[in-house]
């Protein structure tokens, strides 16, 4: 039966197709994949992440056909004093409708869009300000929209172009990000109804202050050498953070996993058909930790694995669970199998035959919390004390190496719907 662990543990984990040479990729979504650089356009912003996404089987839209393979857009205001809304209407908007006509698709053709920095805001206004010189049915057609880095709630560095200038016609457009700004007031911080928003930020160990909490959940999080590690998230929006500072998350092993695995799955997939439902207070537990690096080297920290679950599944919100305590220095690798510590009990009401689970690992001192790695399995639907299933596994690639994790589900029973 541990075999049967490790198999289906396989099939659940955050990024095994990707760190795995030789193995199959999700099939690709039906629509292609739009990535809009930040401040200054740059799109060699993506040359890491274009081939981890073909990779995967996605495809990505072509915005310079004099190159070879795919090449993300790249933009510039076209005109001193242009804001982002300018910048979003008059040039990426007819650049992704141009983009989409020479790959044969309809100009209105839907997409998904990962928008690093600014690009995350220009996306933003795109689907969420119809009307003048946007189009309509921007919303409708974005399926997910990954923001990567996006100051969703400003970043102080935008002051220097905002009242002193001295970047061209970048101003206007770097004034809009600017804490506060009429552009951010404009945009508010919530996930319109309807959408699907990603927000992935930066959460460099060496850079823990100031800290910012704009998640609300109590815990504040530094910078990433940019912008503020929370800024991207918003209000009712699906988020993550990594531990890698703001050029370097387009490369991050882990924003690469996260961005794959959010383009490759659809929340509105049916149900795997046949299963039972699952019903009763479960919990769940801890089995294993291998953490691959020490994320603060100045301390023994205590490691935190805090445990939330979507009790029917398809990732549209998860409930914590509670959080796990374990004082030892990485790198280490812990087995504690059947004996494991446990989060929990949320009570499954008995309408989906699978929950997700969501493990995010810190490690906490005196001066906040370091992130470590985020760890989803997905499509968890057997319980160890019904059937004798041992463990989920989720491997999660950093750099240098991985971090692996194991859990189980326990207490609940299946029971078929009438």
């Amino acid at each position: 039966m541990r075999q049967v662990g490790r198999a289906l543990g396989a099939l659940v984990s955050l990024a095994a197709l990707l760190v795995v040479p030789g193995v199959a990729a999700r099939a690709a979504p039906p629509v292609p994949v739009v990535l809009i650089p930040g401040w200054h356009g740059d799109a060699s912003s993506f040359d890491r992440m274009i081939p981890a996404l073909e990779a995967a089987g996605m495809t990505v839209l072509d915005f310079d056909p004099a190159r070879p393979g795919a090449q993300a857009l790249a933009y510039a205001p076209t005109a001193d004093g242009q804001h982002i809304p300018d910048v979003a209407a008059r040039v990426v908007q007819p650049a992704v409708e141009a983009a989409l006509a020479r790959a044969g698709y309809p100009a209105d053709a839907p997409v998904d869009v990962v928008g690093y920095s600014m690009g995350g805001l220009v996306a933003r206004w795109l689907i969420e300000h119809p009307g003048g010189e946007v189009e309509p049915g921007w919303a409708g057609r974005v399926g997910t929209l990954v923001m990567l880095g996006t100051p969703n709630h400003g970043t102080f560095e935008a002051w220097v172009p905002g009242t002193i200038g001295g970047f061209g016609r970048w101003n206007a457009t770097g004034g809009d990000m600017r804490p506060g700004s009429p552009f951010l007031r404009t945009m508010g911080a919530s996930e319109p109804p309807g959408e699907r928003y990603v927000a992935i930020g930066g959460a460099p160990p060496w850079l823990p202050v100031p800290r910012h909490d704009y998640d609300g959940d109590g815990v504040g999080h530094g910078h990433d050498g940019l912008v503020p590690s929370e800024s991207p998230f918003l209000s009712g929006d699906e988020h993550y953070l990594v531990p890698a500072h703001h050029g370097a998350l387009p490369a991050d092993p882990q924003a690469l996993a996260l961005i794959v695995e959010a383009l490759g799955r659809r929340p509105s997939e049916p149900l795997a058909g046949g299963a039972a439902n699952l019903v009763g207070p479960a919990t769940i537990r801890l089995e294993y930790a291998a953490i691959s690096g020490d994320h603060d080297r100045w301390t023994a920290d205590e490691n935190r694995f805090k445990i939330s679950v979507d009790p029917d599944g398809g990732g549209d919100g998860f409930v914590p669970l509670g959080e796990i305590g374990y004082r030892r220095d990485a790198p280490f690798t812990q087995s504690w199998g059947d004996s494991g510590p446990s989060a929990g009990p949320i009570q499954l009401p008995g309408t989906s035959p699978r929950i997700d689970v969501r493990l995010d690992v810190t490690e906490a001192d005196p001066w906040g919390r370091q992130v470590v790695a985020t760890a989803v399995f997905r499509d968890v639907m057997l319980s160890d004390d019904l059937d004798g299933m041992d463990y989920y596994e989720a491997v999660v690639p950093v750099a240098g190496g991985r971090d692996v994790f194991r859990i189980s589900l326990n207490g609940v029973s299946g029971l078929r719907p009438r």
